[in-house]
Order: C-alpha cells, then sequence, then structure tokens
C-alpha cells in the first residue's frame, strides 16, 4: 500500500525536518482548499495566529472531505524572523516567509490521502504516532487525479457557494467555464454577510444574466444596492470580503421580468430578508 511518505519519498531519518500542516478551516473546513483554487494558498500559510513554523520544512494537507485530505506541497520555512500582523478585523498573528520546494509538485492538487485525524494539533511533527489512530507518516493514498483541480472546473449551479474574493478572481480572470454557465441563465441569488449571516436577495432579469450581475459585484462587492453600499460604506470596502454568493433558483432566459421578479418576493419572504436580513423592499 503506497502510503504519505512512500509517494512523496521522504526518508525516515528526515521526519524531524518537517511540521505537517493539517490547512482546515474555523467556520468554513473547505475554506484553505477554495484558497487554493485562488492561488492563494502560500500566503494564507504564511499568516499564523501563533509562531508555528519551527522547522526547517511544511507538509501541507488541505482538508478536503471527512478522513480525505489533498497534498498541498512542501514549503522551505526561510531564515526570516516573522513579523507581527494585524488584519482591520482585528485579528493578530505572525507573517512568514516561505517558498514553494521543487518536492513532489507533481502531485500538488492531484494526490488524496485518506486519514482520520482524532487529535486536536493542526501543526504536529511528521514523526508523531497518536495515541489513537496511525502513524501520520503511514497514511495511505486514497487517490490521484488525472490533472490538478482547478476553480476552471464549474460543478453546476446546486454547488455554487463562493466568497467575494473566489467571485473576484473568476470574474477578473474571466473564467470560461464559470461565464459560460453563469452568461446563460437568470435567476435568483443569495448574498450573506458571514459576520452577521444577515442575508441580501437579488435577482437577474431582463438584459442581464447572472454573470453581468455578479461582474458588478466583484468591481465594488455591493454592484449599486442601496443596502450594501450602505453596508459598506458604514464597515468600510474591505467588508466586501464577508460576502458569499450563491444560486437560489435558476431561470429560463425566456421567462418574463414579472416571473422573476415575483420569485425573487417569494425568496425574500421565504428567508425573511425584509425583517431580518439587507433586503428594505
Amino acid at each position: 500500500m503506497i502510503n504519505l511518505c512512500n509517494l512523496l519519498q521522504i526518508e525516515k531519518e528526515d521526519f524531524t525536518k518537517y511540521k505537517v500542516h493539517f490547512a482546515i478551516g474555523r467556520d468554513n473546513r473547505k475554506e484553505p482548499y477554495n484558497i487554493f483554487l485562488i492561488d492563494d494558498f502560500k500566503d494564507w500559510q504564511e499568516r499564523q495566529t501563533g509562531k508555528n513554523w519551527s522547522r526547517e520544512y511544511i507538509l501541507s494537507l488541505i482538508y478536503y472531505e471527512k478522513d480525505i485530505w489533498m497534498f498541498g506541497g512542501i514549503y522551505k520555512v526561510l531564515p526570516v524572523v516573522p513579523v507581527p500582523i494585524q488584519n482591520n478585523d482585528g485579528w493578530t498573528g505572525w507573517k512568514y516567509e516561505t517558498e514553494l520546494t521543487d518536492k513532489a509538485t507533481e502531485y500538488i492538487g492531484r494526490a488524496f490521502f485518506r486519514f482520520k485525524k482524532e487529535f486536536r494539533a493542526s501543526y504536529p511533527t511528521l514523526e508523531l504516532d497518536p495515541k489513537n489512530g496511525d502513524p501520520i507518516a503511514e497514511m495511505p493514498l486514497s487517490h490521484i487525479l488525472d490533472k490538478r483541480v482547478a476553480l476552471t472546473d464549474f460543478l453546476g449551479f446546486d454547488s455554487v457557494n463562493i466568497d467575494y474574493k473566489t467571485l473576484k478572481y473568476i470574474v477578473s480572470d474571466n473564467i470560461l467555464s464559470w461565464k459560460s454557465a453563469l452568461s446563460n441563465i437568470k435567476g435568483i441569488y443569495l448574498i450573506v454577510d458571514t459576520h452577521t449571516g444577515k442575508q441580501y436577495v437579488g435577482s437577474a432579469y431582463g438584459d442581464d444574466c447572472i454573470w453581468q450581475r455578479w461582474s458588478n459585484y466583484a468591481k465594488d462587492g455591493h454592484g449599486g444596492n442601496v443596502e450594501l453600499k450602505e453596508l459598506l460604506k458604514t464597515n468600510g470596502a474591505d467588508y466586501k470580503y464577508n460576502f458569499k454568493f450563491s444560486i437560489l433558483e435558476v431561470c429560463n432566459m425566456n421567462l418574463g421580468n414579472e416571473y422573476i421578479i415575483s420569485r425573487e418576493s417569494h425568496w425574500k419572504e421565504v428567508l425573511l430578508t425584509r425583517q431580518f436580513g439587507l433586503n428594505s423592499n
């Protein structure tokens, strides 16, 4: 059976050079996976709450689904003292400098390992042999994809659930699979403020399709909506990075405006976005 260190060709005597990073989001477990898809994982990993990178290398494993971890690369920790950083929302931490090594790069975003993580630590040493479960170094290979996972793979309207940063990346890079899919539908969409949980229901009708409507949001976060514009005015332009976008209902391009508007009103009533959300009408 092929395991982690077999595939990545890491010898046992070198285990002490590595820290393993089980990259998983706090509120959304797939956050680091989504960040990987927009080529921002290296920067995300370099921003740490504590001084976690005390060894020469980081072996990155990114949460994909329950007990399945995707290989994200092996990074060298550069001999630069980490600097303290603080976000606009008050988060504080440390910024490291790393570089992606050329070791096993052909398996980045392609190799997936099966491992039931029964300990809390997100940054264990490679030689760790936990009391519960198998040793980290011996986690078995689950499967290898023919090609690297990519945001270019549009997985269907029911699967759309992207944050503002991802939307901006998709629109600015004009990713064809997303543009083709969203340029040929009208419908009802949902924007969620992940900081407060408040929701905004919107619609694309008339000459607009969802691609065109969402392209407007990608520019500034509010897309001209009075409610969202006021929210960003109050909290600052960077507040748009709290927004997530999904599709509630897909409508045929030939359906009239009145029907789509009625469906938009239906969803506002279902989700109570006039009373408790971000819709004012």
